[in-house]
C-alpha cells in the first residue's frame, strides 16, 4: 500500500493497482516532487496522466490543489483510482477520473478549453510518448504551468521540446523527475 505523505489526507492508505502493467512511484519520489514545487500546487487544476493508483493526483489534492483530473487506459487502474477516491469521500468538484487513451483524453480536454497548472506524466518507461505528448500539451498550459515527466534514471530528455524548456532534472534511485515550463517570447 501507498500512503499520502502530507496535507489534508496525510497517512491515508491508497490501494495499489492489482496488475504488473503499472509501476508505483515510491514515497521518496513523490515527496521529492511535492517538496520541489511546494506551495505552487495550491489552487491549481492538476492533470495526472497515466495515473496508476492515483498517488500523484491524490497527493496533489491533499496539498491543496483545487481539482484533479486522472487518466489511465488500464481498467484495473481506473477501478483502483475510483475506489481510492470513494474511500477519501471526494466530490465531483475535486476529482474527475477517466478511463481511456491518454491522447484521446488530451484532445477532449483541449476541446473543453481546460488549462492545467500542473501536469504530471508518468507513462510506461521507454515508451515513445515524449514528443507526441508535448506536441499536444501546449493548449492545455499557460506561462505558469509546470509539466513533470517521470522517467527511468537512465533516460536523458531534451532541454527543449516545442515551447517547453527543461528547468530541472533529478534522479531518485531508478527514477528521474524532469521539470518543464512553457517559455513565452516577448517582443520589445
Amino acid at each position: 500500500m501507498l500512503q499520502i505523505i502530507s496535507g489534508k489526507y496525510k497517512g491515508f492508505r491508497l490501494d495499489l493497482v492489482p496488475s504488473e502493467k503499472t509501476k508505483s512511484t515510491s514515497h521518496l519520489v513523490r515527496k521529492a516532487l511535492f517538496d520541489t514545487i511546494g506551495a505552487e500546487i495550491e489552487g491549481q487544476t492538476v492533470l495526472d496522466l497515466f495515473s496508476g493508483s492515483g498517488a500523484y493526483g491524490f497527493e496533489a489534492l491533499s496539498r491543496k490543489a483545487q481539482m484533479i483530473y486522472m487518466v489511465d487506459n488500464l481498467f484495473a487502474a481506473y477501478k483502483t483510482i475510483k475506489k481510492n477516491s470513494q474511500k477519501l469521500q471526494l466530490k465531483n468538484d475535486e476529482v474527475r477520473i477517466f478511463y481511456g487513451d491518454a491522447f484521446r483524453m488530451l484532445k477532449k480536454f483541449i476541446k473543453e478549453e481546460l488549462i492545467f497548472g500542473l501536469i504530471i506524466l508518468d507513462p510506461p518507461y521507454f515508451s515513445d510518448y515524449l514528443e507526441p505528448l508535448f506536441n499536444v500539451l501546449g493548449p492545455l498550459t499557460n506561462q505558469n504551468s509546470l509539466v513533470i515527466y517521470e522517467t527511468n534514471h537512465k533516460m536523458n530528455l531534451p532541454s527543449k521540446i516545442n515551447d517547453f524548456h527543461l528547468i530541472k532534472s533529478k534522479k531518485y534511485g531508478s527514477k528521474k523527475l524532469n521539470y518543464y515550463r512553457k517559455v513565452f517570447l516577448t517582443l520589445s
